[in-house]
């Protein structure tokens, strides 16, 4: 029998790998076109920016904040019934968040990237997708999806998730 908290140890260690394959590129990366689009709670609001191929968006009710934000890539985030949603694409990538109650934050970073999140119910999510790769959380009826050479999928409420680094690949159900 193994301990959850070894799994979810191992797990977060999993996730950091992810994230650090993912972001030193970013760091050393090129700035292109930057767009933000905030939509923070208080006002309902719809924000769409577009510059060539690069573009940012943020829907939100009143009770919700959504952020989008991109440095030559797609970030979207939609969220109503009191989500905080965030979505980050860059150099390529795209990362799309929409939430119903929860918090999610979804990054897409080089070509053919795609993180993108949905929670139809309150939770809390982390999604992240590298070069080539794609990562997808959902509810609690929906699977989890890493697929790729850098991705990762984690829904903290539910210790639903998969990692994918290279040829290492792990899923929690």
């Amino acid at each position: 029998m193994t301990c959850p908290r070894i799994r979810l140890r191992a797990l977060g260690g999993a996730v950091a790998v992810v994230a650090a394959a993912i972001t030193v590129p970013l760091l050393s990366a090129a700035s292109a076109q930057a767009l933000t689009c905030a939509a923070p709670p208080g006002t309902p609001a719809s924000i769409v920016e577009i510059e060539g191929t690069t573009g940012c968006g943020a829907n939100t009710d009143a009770t919700s904040g959504a952020w989008g934000y991109t440095d030559g890539g797609v970030g979207f985030a939609d969220a109503s019934g009191g989500a905080l949603v965030v979505g980050a694409g860059l150099s390529g990538g795209v990362g799309a968040g929409e939430s119903r109650g929860g918090q999610l934050a979804a990054l897409g970073f080089g070509d053919e990237a795609l993180a993108l999140g949905v929670l139809d119910d309150p939770a809390t999510a982390v999604v992240l997708a590298g070069p080539q790769s794609q990562a997808y959380v959902g509810d609690g009826a929906d699977p989890i999806l890493c697929e790729g050479s850098a991705a990762a999928a984690v829904n903290l409420t539910t210790g639903r998730s998969c990692v994918v680094v290279g040829s290492f690949r792990y899923a929690a159900p």
